[in-house]
């Protein structure tokens, strides 16, 4: 209390504390009353004059901008009063900001100037206003829509948060129930897929590695599923982990990899898996919770009947697609149209609805060509194709419309146009007219040439008189001793041209080559595509090789007793007769069944590698009885430089590439 409210007091006191004294009349007395009533109202006033000791008084809220005067606060609006009032009002009128907070009220702050939200947090505020209205998230049409985990596809989350949950919420509208995708790291997409219910199977970045390199890879695959797991926890929509794709799974020596993972992931109470290309060798499918098989431009129940026809472990489609060649125009007769990529989409969804027992879980490849595969792996990725249902720039192929249909039950009969049917390619028809051309000029060279004739007799009827005619030079003609060696090298070209085309129907070629480049891949994609090319590459590349038989027989034979060059050429050509014979091999090959062809294709290439081996082990056998080379020289040092060299290079290639070896064979012999 201040010094003039402590006088009033005083005043007030005294007036009660005066002697009695004889009454006095009324008017005396409201006079009195007056008085002490002036005191008091004056004593007042001056209080609120003084604020010294006082506390300051709380500023008033700022004005809201002219242009919104809607949002002006509503307390802005209440008189002014002192600060210790001010606040006790506030304090019972308002709770605390924690509580306000928890109770989803907004702050003061916020009243005043609303914080802008974060982009990703924003999307997900439309995914929880987008889960809200069940009813309108999806279509429903009259037809049973396919299980959650049926309907399901390949997409490659973009590096954008906030762009990944609005693109989660454009398939959830699409009717997609499940995706398979990379690891996830952000946990709002994971909240967004909680929301949508869409289930998430992560995949770990492992992928076509051998059995021991598999191995080798543990502990960093460890690292990953923990940290996925980890992120995974409290989310309902992350409980599948594809362990590896694409790895060896045909060889046993790959089961410690997955039982350790699957282990840790069941303990964490996940689900694992692995996509394989291995659907009848597989060795290691009771180590996960079920296998996943790339059922691209293929038929997937034919491809999941291959499966249970050798396993018993549960199966499901990883990939299913159909490719699309860009800029290809025409109707679905066209293969690598988009109408054709849709009518296979709608062929292959029928016969999933149409399974008695459909697989485990089945993913559409893919959802979008924006973000390519940075590792070409993948045969159909080498010939440049793609298989997005949204191209690169956005746009929608016809092939979205069939998975929505069949994923909401809306529509599962399309009409596409059907176009003109593209001719029918006839590859192996140039390898086989020119393996004809070929036996048919070694025919007419035997028959007009007579020298050619009289040694191809000795040759073949009396071998001691051929190494006597090389000695002594009869009959050896230049000319028709290289076009001998034209025709074999052609044969050679030709028996490689036709294993390589057998062996690209696998993966084993792409996988080979995945560290090329993008354009070195597609160039040698294309030259497969002409199989005349391949021929005249591989001819002029084993004609270099018996042009070095030649050279080494010439050093070896020393400075004094040098053969002459028709002599070396007719040892180094006429020792590699076997050559016909599997060129004939190959002109088969190339008519069979593609299935058929790959799996006897490195058959062929194993004979050629021996026949050639026994060749050069002939052709030193006698040189040593036509030059004065004694026979240990000739055949064992002579060995050396053409056999030498390539067996350092097989010796070194087993010693620190046999994983990777042993696991291209097993691709184009087993997948």
């Amino acid at each position: 209390m201040n010094d003039r409210g402590a006088e009033a007091y005083t005043a007030v006191a005294t007036l009660q504390r005066l002697p009695a004294r004889p009454p006095v009349s009324s008017l005396v007395v409201l006079f009195r009353f007056i008085l002490l009533g002036g005191l008091l109202l004056a004593s007042s006033a001056l209080d609120a004059q003084d604020t010294t000791g006082a506390p300051p008084p709380a500023p008033p809220p700022e004005a809201p901008a002219p242009e919104a005067p809607a949002e002006e606060p509503l307390r802005a609006q209440a008189p002014e009063a002192p600060a210790e009032e001010a606040e006790e009002a506030e304090e019972a009128a308002e709770p605390p900001a924690e509580t306000a907070r928890a109770q989803g009220a907004p702050s003061p702050a916020d009243t005043v100037a609303e914080v802008p939200l974060d982009p990703a947090r924003a999307a997900l505020a439309r995914i929880r206003a987008a889960a809200a209205d069940t009813a309108g998230l999806a279509p429903q049409g009259p037809l049973p829509p396919l299980a959650p985990s049926l309907a399901g596809v390949v997409w490659a989350q973009p590096a954008d948060p906030a762009e990944a949950i609005d693109e989660l919420l454009r398939l959830r509208r699409d009717g997609v129930r499940a995706v398979r995708t990379g690891l996830v790291r952000d946990s709002l997409l994971l909240t967004a897929a909680d929301l949508l219910g869409v289930a998430v199977y992560q995949d770990l970045p492992v992928s076509n590695l051998p059995a021991t390199v598999l191995l080798d890879t543990l502990a960093a695959a460890e690292r990953h599923l923990r940290r996925a797991l980890a992120l995974a926890e409290g989310h309902p929509s992350a409980r599948h982990f594809g362990l590896a794709r694409y790895s060896d799974t045909s060889d046993p020596r790959s089961r410690p990899y997955f039982e350790r993972l699957t282990a840790l992931a069941r303990a964490a109470g996940a689900r694992t898996y692995y996509l394989t290309r291995f659907p009848e060798s597989d060795r290691a499918a009771h180590t996960v919770d079920f296998v996943l098989l790339d059922a691209r431009d293929g038929d997937p129940m034919a491809l999941l009947a291959r499966w249970r026809a050798r396993h018993e472990e549960p199966a499901g489609i990883g990939a299913f697609g159909a490719a699309v060649r860009p800029g290809r125009e025409g109707g679905w007769r066209l293969p690598g149209t988009p109408a054709a990529q849709a009518r296979a989409l709608e062929n292959g969804l029928a016969d999933l609805v149409a399974a008695e027992a459909p697989p485990v879980a089945f993913f559409v490849y893919r959802w979008d060509d924006a973000s390519g595969e940075t590792v070409r792996d993948q045969r159909a990725e080498v010939q440049g194709v793609v298989y997005g249902l949204v191209d690169a720039e956005g746009a929608a192929r016809p092939a979205r419309d069939v998975v929505r249909g069949f994923f909401t039950g809306v529509q599962r009969v399309f009409a596409f146009d059907a176009g003109t049917a593209a001719p029918e390619a006839r590859t192996a028809a140039p390898l086989v007219l020119l393996g004809w051309a070929i036996l048919l000029g070694l025919g007419l060279l035997y028959w007009l040439a007579p020298r050619f004739g009289l040694l191809g007799g000795r040759y073949f009827g009396r071998h001691d008189l051929y190494r006597e005619s090389i000695q002594r030079g009869y009959d050896l003609n230049v000319g028709l001793n290289s076009l001998l060696a034209a025709f074999v090298a052609l044969g050679t070209g030709l028996i490689w041209a036709a294993t390589l085309r057998a062996l690209a129907r696998t993966d084993a070629l792409a996988t080979a080559t995945s560290a090329w480049s993008p354009a070195g891949q597609a160039r040698l994609d294309a030259l497969l595509g002409v199989p005349l090319a391949v021929v005249l590459l591989g001819a002029v590349l084993y004609g270099l090789w018996v042009l070095f038989n030649m050279i080494w027989l010439f050093l070896l034979t020393g400075r004094r007793h040098r053969i002459r060059p028709p002599q070396a050429l007719t040892l180094a050509v006429w020792s590699r007769w076997a050559v016909v014979a599997l060129m004939v091999a190959a002109m088969i090959l190339s008519t069979l069944p593609a299935r058929t062809a790959t799996t006897l294709a490195p058959v062929l290439l194993l004979t050629w590698l021996a026949v050639e081996v026994v060749a050069t082990g002939r052709m030193l056998y006698d040189f040593a009885h036509v030059s004065r080379v004694p026979m240990q020289r000739a055949v064992l040092v002579g060995f050396w430089a053409p056999l030498g060299v390539l067996a350092v290079i097989v010796l070194g290639a087993l010693l620190f590439a046999r994983a990777e070896l042993g696991f291209l064979w097993h691709l184009a012999t087993r997948s």
